[in-house]
């Protein structure tokens, strides 16, 4: 009887571990800057999005990264938050498809560049209010947007 009670504990404690481990494995990694600023960047595949998704409300940011008239999402551009006092505030360089930062309530310009097309957006932040934003670089020259061969000639 000890051997089975000692058996259901031992299962019940790695039961107990295996779920804690999962779900430390589904939460995207948070970051903070040198200033404190927390923040969190991901969206490729199906996993991902979702999980970020479900973080989106605890960040002040939510920046959408796309191009083109599809909208495909743009990962590896670079993103640069200014105050309004022109004093750089965040920096990634690489940011994935959807990146999310607490930022203070203020006004800010992102400058945000995509293979050397740049995106210039202000945006106020209100305390505790979540702003979501889509930086969309329209006139990128991706695949679906160029003419098939004979097509516009």
């Amino acid at each position: 009887m000890r051997k089975i009670t000692l058996l259901n504990s031992l299962i019940l404690l790695t039961s107990l571990l295996l779920i804690s481990i999962s779900a430390l494995a589904q939460q995207p990694n948070t970051y903070k800057t040198k200033s404190g600023l927390s923040y969190v960047t991901g969206g490729i595949g199906e996993e991902d999005v979702a999980l970020m998704k479900r973080q989106a409300k605890q960040f002040t940011l939510n920046l959408l990264l796309s191009e083109g008239t599809s909208g495909r999402w743009v990962s590896d551009a670079n993103v640069n938050i200014y105050n309004e006092g022109s004093q750089l505030v965040f920096r990634i360089v690489a940011a994935k498809p959807m990146l999310y930062v607490n930022l203070p309530a203020g006004t800010y310009t992102i400058l945000a560049n995509n293979n050397g097309q740049k995106l210039r957006h202000k945006i106020t932040i209100e305390e505790n209010v979540n702003q979501r934003i889509i930086l969309n670089w329209k006139d990128s020259l991706i695949e679906e947007d160029m003419p098939l061969d004979g097509e516009g000639n």
